[in-house]
């Protein structure tokens, strides 16, 4: 069976979708996505693509994604990438999907000359111990986030 990366295309986003929708309810069971594929369309194949995604296919079926885009270590004045979702349909799981979307994600930032890739992972979550045996370091950082009222307010104050 025969595993093939390549690069998400604008016909791609329904298939996104279903992996977004999929990893969603392996986090928050039941939980309706907040997004669809038109969006997802519309952010990552527009004229200023927000993201970049990579299928997996398994004997031209897809098997999961990954989206990333690039950011920057400011501390370290250069260009990183960060890995916004990684999902691989769970009948696919532990069969190297998962880490060959990674490695090429790992191609495209050397290849651009980014200095690092990073994502977020909950706590807790059995994800933890893949991304480590690929070689990431848990930096044992807290993810804050603002959002909804509270960003609307502080952006209020903003002078």
């Amino acid at each position: 069976m025969s595993l093939l990366i390549r690069p998400a295309v604008s016909s791609d986003s329904e298939t996104i979708f279903r992996f977004v929708s999929g990893l969603v309810d392996d986090h928050l069971p039941g939980q309706t996505p907040w997004t669809s594929a038109e969006r997802i369309e519309a952010d990552g194949f527009g004229p200023d693509p927000l993201f970049e995604a990579l299928i997996a296919e398994r004997d031209g079926r897809p098997v999961g994604f990954v989206s990333f885009f690039r950011g920057y270590a400011g501390w370290r004045g250069k260009p990183m990438g960060i890995v916004h979702a990684l999902y691989v349909l769970p009948e696919e799981r532990r069969t190297g999907a998962a880490r060959a979307l990674m490695a090429a994600v790992a191609k495209a930032a050397v290849d651009r000359g980014w200095v690092r890739v990073e994502l977020f992972v909950e706590e807790e979550r059995p994800a933890i111990r893949f991304y480590e045996a690929i070689g990431m370091r848990d930096l044992h950082h807290r993810h804050m986030r603002l959002e909804g009222e509270a960003l609307a307010c502080l952006a209020g104050s903003a002078l």
